[in-house]
């Protein structure tokens, strides 16, 4: 058994009181992002976009991008900037049978400083209201001038 001395217990026992008496409390942790408000604009941002696209209204959809933002459509090239987003949405559109329309549900959502990940489902309908298609997509979007805005896009179909 090993034995200690005393003047080393003392020494042992100051230190940590000094240690424990002087130690500063640790700062406050960083508020996170407050998810409720991001998935109640999100799911805003959404919803505009969807009735964006049912309107057909290119102009009106692509402000949902940056202008240096890049979309990943299924199955084509990268749509690069603001004009190429903006023809890539259009030609979609107009290849979409009349009826149809787009919904979104939101399948996740992560918040960090001012970048948001959105994850979610896609379904057309046609005019009767019958599922035609489905999809999943994922957007990063960036808060700039205070406001989030689509700076990566990218989605697929199911089918």
């Amino acid at each position: 058994m090993r034995k200690h001395s005393l003047p080393t217990t003392m020494f042992a026992i100051a230190f940590l009181l000094f240690v424990a008496c002087n130690n500063k409390p640790c700062p406050p942790a960083e508020a996170g992002p407050n998810m409720d408000s991001i998935r109640a604009l999100i799911g805003a941002m959404e919803q505009e976009y969807a009735a964006a696209e049912n309107a057909k209204d290119a102009e009106r959809l692509s402000k949902y991008y940056a202008d240096d933002a890049i979309v990943m459509p299924n199955g084509k090239t990268a749509w690069v900037g603001h004009e190429q987003i903006k023809a890539g949405l259009q030609a979609d559109m107009d290849s979409m049978k009349a009826g149809t329309k787009v919904s979104f549900m939101n399948t996740g959502l992560w918040a960090q400083g001012n970048i948001v990940v959105e994850t979610g489902a896609t379904t057309w309908t046609d005019s009767t209201g019958a599922t035609v298609n489905t999809g999943k997509y994922m957007t990063l979007y960036e808060k700039r001038d205070g406001k989030y805005i689509a700076i990566r896009d990218i989605w697929n179909d199911d089918k």
